[in-house]
Parts: structure tokens; C-alpha cells; sequence
């Protein structure tokens, strides 16, 4: 077995080179269209290593694992197609066991007019923020949910646009056995009356899905409580004036099936967002609220294992927290809770003018960033809620300023504090505080030569009840992480990288690697330590078990 998927990630890793290779030295007759792709691999190769597996995070029973993406895509005028192969051979430990094997799992065929557009085949759309809909694609967390099937779109002039589709969802390397049916339409009433200093606009969505499975979906006297045909919409304005932005965002939701007291009851769902802005004189403001009600939206609520797991998701909500590069401060990031929240977020940005004090020269970046979640009774405690609790319940807080500072040509800095509060996951009572500091400087010798170092704390006093100290995955101490990398660009780039917790895990977290850049082809291959956590992307998070081992990603565009 593990021969023959050793040669299938040969096979598929040669061919894709040979024709990235052939492609980008053809000369093609532009008469005759363009031809452009592109190839990604993510393989890992995993060693033995008895201070990260254990009973809860087993050795892989494969060796080595492979994630590989090749696209290819042609355009003729208004014309356009394209396709997409994968090849899990076998899938990277972490990701959904449904990953397994090779095959064409994305093929379209579109024509794109001035003010029309119709696609036949696999398609990604999103309804205003994908509260009730999004299809997208996110190799990083491996999640691919586009939809099978028609879309189609026309402008009236410049007021007026709409699109549709119909089709069924993409579930790991199969499609979902539901069918979506789906409408978006924007007024733009700025342009309707003629205002030129301002943008307003209405824009309204409408979502239908058809899953046969909510109808086995019953309570405990045996009676369904779902129909067939899940309806969401959504409802929302834009207005745009003078550096001002504001939209605000109604959402509501057919009901769907939950767990309460042992027996399945349904509820409805409902969504509110509103974002205000502001961009200007060196300013950068955000302000963010949102509340969600039973949103939970599943491409389908079968029960078969193969439609399990993380992957089945129809809608989009994006944790509203911020999202750090730097590891301690991404060490437990905040898990959104579609079934019951209230959360806000603030976000400011300032640039300090060049020649003044405080800019400098080359002026001055500072950043301020707050969020906070709130849950319901049923949501936030887990065995659940004792009485006399309160509604909504606090569950995260993280505040966090950074200052980013060029000091010459040769010389720049940030420096990064912030202090996150949250609940523990085996009791949901005591509230854990995290203070992170974090120093990122660069040296460059010359225009090719430079020189980065990270250095990271993490201060974390134990929690205890009483006498006893928590026990609690997240209540394990203090942390301290640094990096050093060494780039010549635009070319090689070497790095060396550890973290440690030194009062409970006592485990060095080391990596090293290398990565080389040609035109639009990168490669990196790394060796380490990597600890089990969070792998996050716009907002959303996978579980990553730990693992030792080689890491070898390559990219290019063709």
C-alpha cells in the first residue's frame, strides 16, 4: 500500500512539473487564447517522535502524508474554462479522513458579456457576508464547498444587478445529496438619483435548499420536526460617503434541528451585523457587532459518516476576533459558536506622519485592537447552565496594540502587547488571563541581505480553585518562543525557529528549513517539532494534531 502511494505522488508530482514546464515555455498564437494553471503540493513526511505521540495523538499509520492541487484554466475572448485535479495520496494527518485518492473535482465553462455572465459547472458564490451562504475554497483549512451546477448574473445598468444559481454543494470529494437554490440582487440608489459624492445601496438574498435527510430528523415520539426545504434570507444596506462607511446586515433562517434535554427540538435562526467605518488623514477605524441565533447551517443534515466533520458548513461566521501571525498570541484562538453569540470587535489604525516627533523620517504605524463574546446560558456551559445563571455569559475578551516603527534604511521594528481572558474548556467557570509580548526586528545589510528576529513571551499565571490548581488544557503556564531567519533575496531564505513551555509541557517546539523563490515558483522544505493546535484562516480554525517530521511545500503559477 504504501508503495503504490509512494508512486502515485511520483506520478502526479512529475506530470504536474512536465506540464507546468511545457505550458509556461509554449508560445501560444494569441488567436488561439491563453492557457495558464497553477500547482500546489503540501507533503510531509513524519517521524518517529515519543515526546508528541501518545494514546490521544497516534503515530500516522501512513508514513507520509500529501495534499496536491493542479489547475488549469483557458480564456478565449468572453469565453473561459478550467478545471481542477487533487491527488491525496494520502491525505495530511489533520485533515478530514474523506480526503482520500485523486480525481477531477472542479470543472466549469463560463462567458462573460458587459452585463452578463452565466457558468456551467463548478462554481464559488457568496451572499453579502455568508451568514447564509458561501462557497469557497480554503486549502488550508481544507475546505472546498463549491457548488455543482448553473450561475447566472445580469447589470441593468448601473443601479440594478442580479444573479442566481442552482445547483448542489461540493462535500469533501463527492457532492453533498442536497440541492441549493439561490438569488442576490443589489439596488444601488446612489446611482438611481444621481448622488456622486456618496454610495447608497439595497441589497437583499435568498437561499433554498432541498435535503431530503431533515426529514429522518424526528423527535421522541418518533415524529419528524423538519420539512424537507430550508429557506434563509438575508437583507442589507450600504452607505459610503467621505471616508464614512456603515453596512448593516438582517439575516433569518428556516428552522433547524437541536439537541436539548436529550430530545431534538427546532429553532429558528436569526443574524444581525452592523460594520461602521472610517479611512482618512492617517486614520483607520473599525467598529464591529454582531449577534447570531441558532445559525448552524449544514450542507446536509445526513447522518452518514462520509458528510461528517468540520467540512460540512453551507454558511460563513468567521470568528470576530483578530487574527495574529505570532504564535503565542495564536496559541488558543476563540472557536465561534454558530448556535448562540453576541460579540464585538474594534480595530484602530494610525499612521504618524513622516518629519514630525513621533513619525521620524519614515514616519510611525500604531495599531489598537479589542474584541468581545458573549454567549448564551445553553451554549457557554457545557454540562449545562446551573441556576441562577445569567443570559449571556462572557467568554472572550483580547485587547492588543502594536507599534511599528522604521528607524532608517537599515533598521525596523514592531512590538506587539496583548492580553487575552478566557474560559477554560474542561470547566467553563474560571476565566484564564494571557499577557503576550512580542519583538519582530529586521536588519537589512544591503538591498538583497537582511536579517529578521522574532522574540516572544507569553505569561500565563496558573488558575486555581481554591487550594487546587485547575486542571485544564489551556492552564499550562508561561511560554517563551524566538525565530531567526536569514533571506537573500529575491531568492533564498533560511530560518530557525523554537518554542517552549517551561513550567508544565517542557517540550522544545523546533523547526528549521530553507525556502527558494523563482519568478512565480517557491519552494520551502522545513524539519521539526510542531505542537497540536489551531491552524487558522480568515477567521476560522482547524485542530492540527502535533507531529514530528519533513515539510515540503512547493507553489507555481504558469
Amino acid at each position: 500500500m504504501k508503495r503504490f502511494t509512494n508512486v502515485k505522488i511520483t506520478g502526479f508530482l512529475c506530470a504536474a512539473g512536465f506540464m507546468a514546464a511545457g505550458i509556461s515555455n509554449a508560445q501560444e498564437p494569441t488567436d488561439y487564447g491563453r492557457l495558464s494553471g497553477s500547482f500546489e503540493t503540501n507533503t510531509i513526511w513524519y517521524m518517529p517522535d515519543d515526546k508528541i505521540y501518545d494514546v490521544s495523538n497516534r503515530f500516522p499509520t501512513d508514513r507520509i502524508g500529501s495534499n496536491n492541487y493542479l489547475k488549469l484554466d483557458y480564456s478565449l475572448g468572453k469565453f473561459s474554462a478550467g478545471i481542477q485535479g487533487e491527488l491525496y495520496a494520502p491525505v495530511v494527518n489533520g485533515y478530514p479522513d474523506q480526503y482520500q485518492g485523486g480525481k477531477i473535482t472542479n470543472k466549469y465553462a463560463s462567458w462573460t458579456d458587459d452585463n452578463f455572465f452565466v457558468t456551467v459547472g463548478d462554481f464559488y458564490d457568496q451572499y453579502g457576508s455568508g451568514l447564509i451562504f458561501r462557497a469557497y475554497e480554503d486549502r488550508a483549512l481544507g475546505v472546498n464547498t463549491s457548488v455543482e451546477g448553473v450561475r447566472a448574473g445580469m447589470n441593468i445598468g448601473d443601479a440594478f444587478a442580479i444573479r442566481a444559481m442552482l445547483g448542489r454543494p461540493r462535500l469533501y470529494m463527492e457532492y453533498a445529496p442536497s440541492w441549493l437554490r439561490g438569488a442576490d440582487a443589489t439596488l444601488a440608489l446612489s446611482s438611481l438619483f444621481g448622488f456622486k459624492s456618496q454610495y447608497l445601496a439595497l441589497e437583499g438574498s435568498y437561499l433554498s435548499q432541498y435535503d431530503q435527510a431533515r426529514l429522518n430528523i424526528v423527535n421522541n415520539e418518533g415524529q419528524s420536526i423538519l420539512s424537507s426545504d430550508m429557506s434563509a434570507w438575508s437583507a442589507r444596506m450600504v452607505y459610503e460617503a467621505a471616508g464614512f462607511s456603515g453596512r448593516l446586515e438582517l439575516v433569518g433562517k428556516s428552522p433547524g434541528a437541536y439537541l436539548q434535554d436529550g430530545e431534538n427540538v427546532a429553532y429558528k435562526g436569526r443574524a444581525q451585523l452592523i460594520e461602521l467605518g472610517y479611512s482618512g488623514y492617517g486614520w483607520g477605524i473599525s467598529l464591529t457587532g454582531r449577534n447570531v441565533d441558532h445559525m448552524e447551517m449544514k450542507l446536509t443534515d445526513s447522518n452518514e459518516l462520509q458528510y461528517s466533520g468540520t467540512g460540512n458548513v453551507l454558511n460563513y461566521i468567521p470568528a470576530l476576533t483578530r487574527q495574529y501571525t505570532y504564535s503565542l498570541a495564536n496559541l488558543d484562538p476563540f472557536q465561534v459558536k454558530a448556535k448562540g453569540e453576541r460579540s464585538g470587535q474594534l480595530d484602530v489604525y494610525y499612521n504618524i506622519h513622516r518629519g514630525s516627533k513621533l513619525g521620524g523620517r519614515y514616519g510611525t504605524k500604531l495599531h489598537v485592537n479589542a474584541s468581545v463574546v458573549y454567549q448564551p446560558s445553553d451554549v457557554f456551559y457545557v454540562l449545562g447552565a446551573p441556576e441562577g445563571a445569567p443570559a449571556m455569559n462572557f467568554a472572550y475578551l483580547d485587547t492588543s496594540f502594536d507599534f511599528e516603527k522604521q528607524w532608517n534604511k537599515k533598521v525596523k521594528t514592531t512590538f506587539l502587547f496583548a492580553f487575552q481572558r478566557m474560559m477554560g474548556e474542561e470547566r467553563t467557570t474560571i476565566p484564564m488571563n494571557r499577557y503576550v509580548f512580542a519583538f519582530d526586528g529586521l536588519y537589512k545589510f544591503d538591498t538583497r541581505h537582511s536579517l529578521r528576529l522574532e522574540l516572544q513571551y507569553l505569561y500565563a499565571p496558573f488558575v486555581y480553585e481554591g487550594e487546587e490548581k485547575l486542571v485544564d488544557s489551556r492552564n499550562n503556564g508561561d511560554w517563551w518562543a524566538a525565530q531567526l531567519e536569514y533571506s537573500f533575496a529575491p531568492v533564498f531564505s533560511v530560518f530557525v525557529s523554537d518554542m517552549y513551555n517551561y513550567q508544565k509541557e517542557k517540550v522544545h517546539y523546533y523547526n528549521v528549513g530553507v525556502s527558494y523563490t523563482k519568478s512565480r515558483t517557491r519552494i520551502a522544505l522545513s524539519y521539526g517539532r510542531n505542537r497540536a493546535g489551531f491552524v487558522c484562516s480568515g477567521g476560522v480554525c482547524r485542530q492540527m494534531p502535533g507531529y514530528t517530521g519533513f515539510n515540503l511545500s512547493l507553489t507555481t503559477s504558469f
